[in-house]
């Protein structure tokens, strides 16, 4: 992994030394704004305070005029009008407020959502016709609807008028509808092109004359839980909503149902209320989630959150379950993406699983399952990777695809599983030859670690919230590694210390239990940490967790043997000599010791970043003759059927000293 520096904008000592004298930040806070350019009042106060910033006017989206301008007529005319949301939480809190807004207006409104298992995503033809026998006159889509040319056409025919609101990318041509207000329409702002669908519908509410500040609690939780980039707007909706999230009585019944008390962050919105709130849609039935964020029966709210509390229980076991069973067929897919299919996986829960697979195995992930004898998927994506664009250059392998740049949602017949997966692979292979482009970490500054004091913690949460392009600032801390342990009630974390010499830090590094003897090995090294302020029994202390851990090098000869390895998978000829010089100079007696030395560790395998620059050199003939592997940034010990001679390895003649 590329540790790289985010900016190298030049700071003068002039302006972080203004900065500190005008706001009383810490030195390294003060310079990373400035290294971010960030040096007057009002770029700082939108920075470190997103909550007052106005909202967009709704009427900047292109199509409110005509969106609101239809929805007042058939209030007028007493028109029934359906609010078509979607399962997830996005989709889920879009219909909460855009029910509750039509709901202050006439009480001729219901809402619909399509069932996950059965449906699948966006607005169909059958729910169409169960619209229609409503008596519906107008449809209002929320979160969806963006690629529905045949359902509002065939609506149309039934007499029913469609106002499309959505923030997924748009195909070429849009829905034949009366308005279609989406997120993603080029004729207008970019800076709107990150909204939410619940973003969406909240703008449209405003528009109709309701009160924003009712609306931002659960329009703050969807812009969490859709990963939707942390732009200024976005940063807004969360931070303006987030101290009213207790208020919100369905979302109190929620965290309180969760065992959760005081106070709610942005950490609250991700992991506590999005993951019970989509596990409604992807256990069972949605509609769940939606009366739970409306209903004004306390014993209803309450009996609600529980059942949604227990639903994600049964939802994190089904996740383990079908993760177990997708890692295990991984086996020969082509490297640049992983297409897999499952009988019995639940359709809910797959988008979760894939995202688990794509943090594994670092490249795009699509998994498909069976429902009512046609393939429904979920994908995610890395950032190389326009998942969006790649299944539009498939568009015909498809019945229906939409989504975004890092995550979509596509269906298939099942016999054109083969040839799809064929293509994509092919379209991937031929984009990347060498391989996807493994992607850096950029970190902020190195800072010593006497640096890291709870103001400057203190000063960092103010960026929040973090998420997708905002992520928490990342910084470089060298020194010497010590007191590794394995920590967490299943030793699934790692706890360490680390020394510069001055001063002393614990670090802690969620998540990895498995590289506890990689890290066991290390001495010097460089680590990337985000700093967090904590409290802990009533005291307020500095967090440091660890992102990326490696041994501390020049870096060159790490480059020469990412050269070499990649070389050697394609089963390229090696680098020229300029690469090659930059190798040590070992004795076979060195490779063979180094060998046995690492053996054990091998057999679980070794994170490349994990090795010094001489052991990581040294493991380089012994993958060549095959001895060894090296997959996702590790390498194995292999499995080989006859005896091999390194000294048959070109790099071992490379290596070797005379």
């Amino acid at each position: 992994m590329e540790f790289v520096l985010r900016s190298n904008r030049p700071v003068s000592e002039a302006d972080i030394q203004s900065l500190q004298a005008r706001f009383g930040f810490t030195r390294p806070f003060a310079a990373m704004l400035a290294r971010r350019g960030l040096l007057d009042d009002a770029s700082i106060s939108a920075c470190l305070h997103p909550e007052n910033e106005p909202l967009p006017d709704p009427y900047a989206l292109k199509d409110m005029d005509r969106a609101v301008r239809r929805i007042r007529t058939a209030v007028e005319r007493k028109e029934r009008i359906c609010i078509y949301g979607d399962y997830d939480t996005d989709g889920v809190c879009a219909t909460a407020i855009l029910f509750e807004t039509l709901k202050n207006l006439t009480d001729n409104v219901t809402y619909l959502l399509p069932e996950r298992h059965g449906e699948g995503y966006g607005l169909h033809l059958s729910a169409v016709d169960r619209m229609a026998e409503d008596g519906v006159k107008l449809i209002v889509t929320v979160d969806n609807g963006i690629s529905a040319h045949a359902e509002v056409a065939y609506a149309k025919q039934r007499g029913i008028d469609t106002v499309v609101t959505d923030h997924h990318r748009c195909h070429e041509t849009l829905p034949d509808a009366c308005a279609v207000v989406c997120a993603t329409r080029g004729e207008q702002d970019e800076a709107l092109s990150c909204l939410c669908g619940a973003s969406v519908a909240m703008l449209l509410g405003i528009a109709l004359g309701q009160d924003a500040r009712r609306f931002l609690p659960i329009a703050a939780l969807a812009t969490m839980a859709d990963i939707v980039p942390l732009h200024a707007i976005n940063r807004a909706v969360v931070k303006k909503g987030l101290p009213l999230v207790r208020q919100h009585a369905g979302l109190n019944a929620l965290l309180n149902a969760a065992g959760i008390d005081g106070t709610v962050g942005d950490g609250a919105l991700s992991f506590i209320l999005a993951p019970r709130v989509n596990a409604a849609g992807r256990m069972g039935d949605a509609t769940r989630a939606v009366k739970l964020l409306l209903t004004e029966d306390a014993n209803e709210r309450n009996r609600l959150a529980v059942e949604l509390e227990q639903e994600n229980v049964r939802r994190r076991a089904e996740e383990q379950r079908i993760c177990k069973e997708a890692s295990e067929s991984v086996t020969e897919q082509d490297p640049n993406i992983l297409i897999l299919r499952g009988k019995d996986w639940n359709s809910g829960v797959i988008g979760i699983v894939a995202s688990r697979l794509l943090e594994r195995f670092h490249c795009p992930v699509l998994l498909f399952t069976e429902v009512n004898g046609a393939l429904i998927g979920s994908g995610r994506s890395v950032p190389s990777v326009d998942l969006f664009a790649l299944l539009s250059r498939h568009a015909d392998a498809f019945t229906r695809f939409g989504g975004h740049r890092l995550a979509a949602g596509a269906s298939l017949a099942p016999e054109r599983f083969d040839t799809m997966k064929a293509d994509l692979a092919r379209d991937l292979l031929e984009r990347f030859p060498n391989g996807l482009p493994e992607e850096p970490l950029y970190f902020e500054d190195a800072l010593p670690l006497s640096e890291l004091t709870p103001t400057f913690a203190k000063e960092l949460s103010s960026l929040s919230p973090f998420g997708e392009e905002n992520r928490a600032p990342l910084f470089l801390l060298s020194g010497t590694l010590g007191a590794v342990r394995l920590i967490g009630r299943d030793a699934s974390h790692i706890g360490a210390t680390l020394s510069d010499g001055q001063s002393t830090a614990r670090l802690v590094a969620f998540g990895a239990g498995e590289c506890y003897a990689d890290w066991s090995a290390l001495n010097n090294v460089e680590a990337l940490v985000s700093v967090e302020l904590s409290s802990f029994r009533g005291k307020q202390e500095v967090s440091i967790r660890t992102e990326a851990l490696r041994a501390k090098t020049d870096g060159s000869v790490r480059k020469a043997v990412r050269c070499c390895i990649d070389a050697i998978k394609r089963n390229r000829p090696l680098p020229d000599e300029s690469v090659l010089s930059c190798l040590p100079k070992v004795s076979e007696e060195e490779i063979r010791a180094i060998f046995r030395r690492l053996k054990p560790r091998l057999d679980r395998g070794v994170r490349l970043d994990c090795l010094y620059e001489t052991e990581c050199a040294t493991l380089l003939p012994l993958l060549e003759i095959g001895v060894l592997r090296y997959e996702n940034g590790k390498f194995y010990t292999e499995t080989v059927q006859e005896k091999k001679q390194i000294q048959n390895a070109l790099l071992y003649r490379v290596l070797c000293l005379e």
